[in-house]
């Protein structure tokens, strides 16, 4: 025999799930971001030292070579690139908290509502969050590809000098 008490007792441990799920996704998500913004740290500290050391060489006021200036456009890309990863992005991963009191606390509301529509926010935030960080995944592609790019022309113009 099922009581109303607990399918209200249920539906709240339910919602409670939801949410821990939603929160759990934009902590993971943020974490990736945030992994993606170290990782391009250091794919711009590796392009600066490739550039330092194989293109030195280069460097010193001798006319370059086609191949040494496309490793210095390989060069500029990859900065660019990686700087555009670690601009701030406007990513959302909590809640207003004036908004949440405004809301359900001002007007008491059952914490059953509020884990249900802090949940439905939190997977909005995911979803709006994902664009960018598919965006993120791109750009650190093409800048990995970038200084496998540099590498291989600094390599090229050592070997043709």
């Amino acid at each position: 025999m099922c009581h109303s008490l607990d399918v209200v007792a249920d539906k709240d441990i339910l919602y409670r799930v939801a949410y821990d799920e939603a929160v759990r996704a934009l902590s993971e998500q943020q974490a990736v971001i945030d992994s993606f913004r170290d990782r391009a740290g250091l794919l711009l500290s590796s392009t600066a030292i490739t550039t330092s050391f194989l293109g030195a060489q280069f460097l010193d006021g001798e006319r370059l070579a086609p191949v040494s200036w496309a490793a210095l456009v390989a060069f500029v890309g990859v900065a660019a690139i990686s700087l555009a990863i670690l601009w701030p992005q406007p990513w959302e991963f909590t809640a207003n908290p004036q908004d949440i009191i405004k809301a359900y606390i001002d007007e008491p509301v059952p914490i059953d509502e509020i884990h249900r529509e802090l949940s439905f926010h939190m997977h909005s935030s995911y979803v709006e969050n994902r664009a960018g960080l598919q965006k993120l995944a791109l750009l650190f592609q093409v800048a990995s590809g970038l200084l496998t790019l540099e590498v291989v022309l600094w390599i090229i113009s050592l070997a043709a000098s």
